[in-house]
């Protein structure tokens, strides 16, 4: 791969992935480091044809997974995300949306690690179905529910949180 092909697909793909990572390993730090990793891995097994996002989280799985298993290293809660305020709005608009932004990423954090990770590769990654379940090892009707299970807590969740 080209040095100027993987600066394209790096910056095109290293928010996504952060988040991903993020959400897998609970702590900024450690998964800034871990797409470091996955995207040196990347560059070295690169093939071309076929998605680039799911070879990309696909890499970055088996990363987390051989890392978690050198390290024997557990998930730890996560600090509060950093969200921006909404350019160009109103600050009181923007701290608005900048809390709800906060309840539904505390919530995702608190699912079960099936339903977050489902979650975030289908709604952050916007990987398919399919190849969530090929990354996964588990069927399409599976990730199929598990995000309904997900969505459905996560709905119950911030029911719950209103005042």
């Amino acid at each position: 791969m080209e040095h100027s092909e993987f600066s394209a697909l790096y910056r095109r793909w290293y928010r996504p992935m952060l988040l991903y990572a993020r959400s897998l390993t609970g702590d900024l730090a450690t998964a800034e480091d871990l797409v470091q990793n996955a995207f040196a891995k990347a560059l070295l097994s690169y093939r071309a044809g076929g998605s680039v996002r799911a070879w990309l989280a696909t890499v970055l799985r088996n990363e987390f997974l051989s890392q978690k298993k050198r390290e024997k290293m557990y998930a730890v809660p996560l600090q509060e995300a950093e969200v921006a305020a909404v350019p160009g709005s109103d600050p009181l608009e923007g701290l608005l949306v900048q809390e709800q932004q906060r309840r539904v990423y505390e919530a995702v954090l608190a699912l079960p690690e099936a339903y977050r990770e489902t979650i975030v590769q289908s709604a952050v990654l916007g990987l398919s179905d399919a190849e969530i379940a090929a990354l996964r090892g588990i069927s399409q009707e599976s990730v199929r529910q598990l995000r309904h299970r997900a969505r459905v807590r996560l709905k119950r969740m911030l029911k719950e949180e209103e005042p």
